[in-house]
């Protein structure tokens, strides 16, 4: 519920209250000015008349410094703050700017290019007026009634009598008065996305930011702050370049700052029109684990696509890992045959079957069946239908090859700087999704192919990133990035409406663009092309700190493998979107065997899995040897648990676990999971709370794995099912 006072505006969410405070002088700097002050931000306080005695903003500047001025939520560029400003507005080449704070109102909604969050609940607008160039801001907060995230963004009118241009626009900014402050991020590369980071700033400033064109794996957007004893999750609905700032200066203030990066900005604004950031969502809770629960609940409630948010996600097997571009229509079938034995629910065919696709240097751009190779990929559809199996594609379609069909038609549609050699990777160059008319050319496309197809599942691949930037149908190059996301937007949505039944998986390279922007199309993102079980713990374990289970893909696969079993590799992979990734029909009858178990167990608790409430086990990073991940019902009638064993073979170490999110006054079963390479099953009972509060010694159970000198320098695990039987 959102509450407005001539000085107060008080936003409630379900359990938390943001207070602001609107200040106003009659001598800022000789002239009178209002603006909006962060008073509060943490659990729910009651209405009250008067909030006057939490912060006094005092109405001078000191000479040389940002002293004396209050926590914000809005701050302008030029004002005598030695920190990052929250936007820039250009008129007649000045950058100064003065926006004085002037209204607040509920609003019935707003218009965005953008995917903003789904599912909303009360809205209210700040409106400012740069005194400046005389432009309006509109500073939105969206309150939701199941949950404590809030929701903001900004957009920037001209109503001026020329032109504006806008160099910096953050979506969310949060000051705070604390000498210090603790960021956790999750940045990494390429096969090692979102490992955990934690940095103490007690001075200076702190960037995470992505100008590569996407999210990236380098810096992903969701963060964590610790500030005053409370934990605040960020986040940004938005695929491209972002940026999330730290600062700390010396009288005791801290800035956050979170939206899209300002690099290669500068996007005009004509007269009447409006431009418009990504939205921001926000959270403060007293632990990281509340965060993390709260986040992938408003990510199934609000971001993804309604009629998949707790839908069942399917188990597949891909097969590019076991044939790469040397396949054959029939060869494609055979696996398909051989997986649904075992229980696979779906085949997709990745990369090389369309064009002249039979390897990576060619074809990229030219979306038609190579009949020849895949024997129709329409017919290959219908009778893997006909196996009671659904279909997969694998496309790239914001990619495009020099070698290829499309090109050779319309080189001006690739990414490139008039006059000047683009930059290839991988032997392809980005398409210039900025264009309008490249937009609609995918879009149609895209979509005739799939209801073509008959596709029940896509994988949408981006393979590298951007250089080169510069699209022929923009004047103003500044613009490029921005209209990018716009376009990308439409198609998007465009493309998932006109196949509503179809499941898009987001990919880029791997992980390299886990994101809420992707989300919101796809429900589904594939975590990382690392599929080894070890390195998995580390980039699972950073991914769904921020992001649902059922979002994240994960396969058993067999180029990443040779240091763990298959049964600890099942274990790792099973907390995602399962599934499989190698070549089946090369599989021996044991690993059948052990392959179609696997299947049957993962469906039986898929639900689970897949949507129950998330909790990391043991330290981070395995610092003692030992972690682990569960997930537990919403009524806590039952739980799975995977505990790992990283001693490495240590005869002397024994470890023991805590367990979370049970019933304390329960009484529950424990069984392990039937494991090929284990004779001896866990099996006992004991109440939640020793559980959660003791610790439970499971032995030296790395050395009872059969297969273990095999696998001597890695992991052992076992999985444990918690059943409530009282």
């Amino acid at each position: 519920m959102i509450k407005i006072t001539n000085d107060y505006i008080k936003i409630d969410s379900k359990n938390n209250t943001l207070l602001l405070g609107i200040f106003k002088t009659d001598n800022y700097y000789g002239a009178a000015h209002s603006w909006a002050t962060l008073l509060y931000y943490g659990k729910k306080i009651n209405d009250s008349k008067d909030y006057s005695f939490i912060i006094k903003p005092e109405i001078y500047m000191a000479s040389n410094d940002d002293s004396a001025i209050a926590p914000r939520v809005m701050s302008s560029t030029g004002d005598c703050a030695n920190r990052e400003s929250f936007l820039t507005v250009c008129k007649d080449g000045v950058f100064t700017n003065r926006f004085n704070f002037v209204s607040a109102k509920i609003v019935d909604g707003f218009t965005s290019p953008l995917p903003t969050a789904r599912n909303k609940g009360e809205t209210v607008c700040l409106t400012y007026v740069d005194a400046y160039t005389n432009t309006t801001l509109n500073q939105y907060y969206t309150v939701f009634d199941d949950s404590d995230v809030l929701a903001t963004h900004v957009e920037v009118v001209n109503t001026t009598d020329g032109d504006i241009y806008v160099d910096k626009l953050s979506s969310l900014q949060l000051d705070f008065v604390a000498d210090e402050a603790e960021v956790v991020t999750y940045d990494g590369a390429w096969s090692a996305e979102r490992n955990r980071h934690d940095t103490l700033i007690k001075s200076g400033k702190y960037v995470s930011e992505s100008i590569l064109g996407i999210s990236s794996a380098t810096h992903n957007p969701f963060v964590m702050l610790k500030v005053n004893g409370k934990v605040i999750g960020l986040n940004l609905i938005w695929s491209g370049n972002h940026k999330e700032l730290v600062e700390v200066s010396p009288y005791k203030k801290v800035r956050v700052l979170t939206g899209m990066s300002d690099y290669g900005l500068y996007y005009k604004v004509s007269k009447g029109d409006k431009f418009v950031s990504p939205e921001a969502i926000f959270l403060v809770e007293s632990s990281e684990e509340a965060i993390t629960l709260e986040m992938h609940k408003f990510s199934l409630n609000h971001i993804v696509n309604p009629d998949f948010a707790y839908k069942d996600r399917p188990v597949l097997i891909n097969n590019w890992e076991g044939t790469y571009f040397d396949f054959t229509g029939d060869k494609i079938y055979d696996i398909a045959k051989k997986a649904h034995d075992c229980g696979i629910e779906m085949m997709v065919l990745d990369d090389g079957w369309f064009g002249d696709r039979n390897d990576d240097r060619r074809a990229l751009g030219d979306w038609d069946d190579n009949v020849t190779k895949t024997g129709g990929l329409r017919n290959l559809s219908d009778k893997i239908h006909a196996l009671g199996m659904k279909f997969g594609l694998w496309v790239e379609p914001e990619m495009i090859c020099a070698d290829s069909e499309l090109f050779r038609k319309h080189p001006e549609w690739a990414q490139a700087v008039p006059n000047v050699e683009p930059i290839s990777r991988r032997w392809q160059l980005c398409i210039d999704l900025a264009n309008p008319e490249v937009k609609d050319f995918l879009t149609d496309k895209l979509i005739k192919l799939f209801k073509d197809v008959n596709v029940d599942y896509v994988k949408w691949d981006h393979n590298r990133s951007m250089s080169d930037i510069y699209s022929h149908a923009l004047k103003n190059q500044g613009e490029y990035f921005y209209n990018y996301y716009v376009n990308q937007t439409d198609m998007l949505d465009k493309i998932t409406k006109a196949c509503p039944n179809v499941l898009f998986e987001s990919c880029s390279s791997g992980g390299c663009r886990f994101d809420l922007g992707m989300q919101y199309f796809m429900p589904q993102n594939w975590g990382s092309d690392n599929t080894d079980a070890y390195h998995r713990i580390f980039i699972q374990e950073g991914t769904l700190a921020g992001y649902p289970q059922s979002s994240m893909g994960a396969h058993v696969s067999s180029y990443w493998h040779s240091n763990s079993s298959i049964e600890s590799r099942f274990n790792i992979a099973s907390i995602g979107a399962f599934g499989y990734e190698f070549d089946i029909t090369k599989s021996t009858k044991k690993e059948l065997s052990v392959i179609k178990k696997q299947v049957a167990y993962y469906k039986k608790h898929r639900k689970l899995l897949q949507y129950g409430n998330y909790y990391r086990l043991g330290e981070t990073s395995l610092k003692t040897n030992q972690g682990g991940f569960m997930v537990v019902s919403e009524d806590k009638s039952e739980a799975i648990a995977v505990i790992i064993d990283d001693t490495q073979n240590n005869e002397f170490n024994k470890l023991s676990y805590r367990f979370k999110g049970l019933d304390a006054d329960a009484l529950y079963k424990v069984t392990s999971r039937p494991q090929s390479n284990v004779k001896k099953q866990i099996e006992f009972t004991a109440y939640g709370d020793i559980l959660v509060n003791g610790e439970v010694n499971f032995g030296k159970f790395a050395q009872l794995e059969t297969d273990r000198a095999d696998f001597r320098g890695s992991f052992a695990s076992r999985m444990l099912y918690f059943k409530k039987i009282n």
